[in-house]
């Protein structure tokens, strides 16, 4: 029900649905509180002008409250700010109350200890603990005055319910600060049990190297479709490095892998968003074209080979020039994923074979070659 209320007074926004609704609560738990003030009001010793100032502040103050929650994004105010602010209305509310209701004055000492509660949801615990010591101080105070102003007043009895109030809301205190450490060390876990879940995601599907996504990723993002959807063209392209173990034969390992990370990185410019180049194996790439037609992909190929050819990579005193092959294929319709992928290694086989630096494609007579 109090779901309900937040959201139609607080519109489709879940966040902002749940501070009306916990806002919607205490508008109840005050309600009642007032209720019990007006019946000792209209049955017993309690002044019915304090009972109405009682209640005008404390229509205000919701009214105010309402206005806040709806603004707190424009004023830059947390749940936990909004939580000490109403908290601390609510002990003054209580303590205000106190001295009206006669012999239901135990039900103000609940609801002290109901606020608190409530409170512990959304403050951390040194907050908590401050909001206890301001209940204990304001129903002191009040107990004191009261004393003082109402000759029929019974310092006696007054005095146990302080002690006993004052004990109550202080184990209440240590024990929702407590609770809210507890909450925010749960938190904390969540947190890195994230951002650990995230890490461990990136590396099972991520290459080192390249930071691009790797062979596993590619395969669970290929069978996830299955089978190409009809009337969507996608193409595939396999793309290997021409003469790559003779850099690393000549060069060394570490320009070998120079030349794989400068590869991924000025390929990745090339492509559109929609695009995914993965790195396949050693060498080997595969550039996955979504939405995107044979000549469309052939003119995306052909741009990635030229520019492949265009850059040199300076290591120590050489600098290198590298190039690439390519095999592409356009999917047919319905088409299994991997039966694509083996089109285009036989393709990227015999552009590798007519002399490298060339981009295949299966249809007779399309192959491009380098200019």
């Amino acid at each position: 029900m109090f779901n309900r209320l937040g959201k139609t007074a607080a519109g489709d926004d879940p966040k902002m649905g749940r501070l009306v609704s916990y806002w919607s609560v205490t508008v109840l738990l005050y309600l009642l509180c007032l209720g019990i003030v007006w019946l000792e009001t209209f049955t017993g010793s309690g002044q019915r002008e304090a009972a109405a100032a009682l209640t005008i502040l404390s229509c205000l103050g919701h009214a105010g409250f309402y206005l806040l929650i709806r603004k707190s994004r424009r004023l830059r105010l947390t749940p936990a700010q909004l939580s000490v602010y109403q908290g601390r209305f609510a002990v003054l509310i209580t303590c205000l109350g106190y001295p009206i209701v006669g012999p239901f004055r135990g039900a103000c000492l609940v609801v002290l200890l109901v606020t608190l509660v409530f409170c512990a949801f959304t403050l951390e615990a040194r907050k908590t603990h401050s909001l206890s010591i301001f209940a204990i101080v304001l129903l002191g105070a009040m107990m004191i005055a009261m004393s003082r102003l109402d000759p029929a007043f019974d310092a006696r009895i007054e005095f146990v319910h302080f002690v006993l109030i004052g004990t109550m809301v202080a184990v209440v205190g240590i024990l929702t600060g407590r609770m809210s450490d507890l909450r925010a060390r749960l938190k904390k876990q969540k947190d890195e049990l994230l951002v650990a879940l995230a890490r461990i995601q990136d590396l099972a599907t991520r290459d080192a190297l390249t930071r691009l996504p790797n062979r596993r990723f590619m395969v669970d993002l290929l069978q996830g479709g299955e089978r190409v959807p009809h009337g969507r063209p996608a193409c595939l392209a396999l793309l290997d490095i021409d003469w790559f173990k003779r850099i690393n034969d000549t060069y060394g390992h570490a320009a070998g892998d120079e030349v794989l990370q400068r590869f991924a990185e000025e390929g990745s410019k090339l492509l559109r968003p929609t695009d995914i180049l993965a790195r396949w194996g050693g060498e080997e790439f595969l550039l996955f074209l979504p939405q995107t037609t044979l000549a469309q992909a052939q003119g995306i190929l052909e741009r990635f080979r030229r520019h492949t050819e265009a850059w040199t990579l300076a290591h120590g005193e050489a600098r290198l020039r590298v190039t690439v092959s390519a095999g592409l294929v356009e999917l047919h319709d319905r088409e299994d994923y991997g039966s694509g992928i083996s089109r285009a290694d036989a393709l990227l086989y015999r552009a590798k074979s007519e002399g490298r630096n060339r981009v295949a494609v299966e249809e007779e007579g399309a192959a491009v070659t380098a200019a």
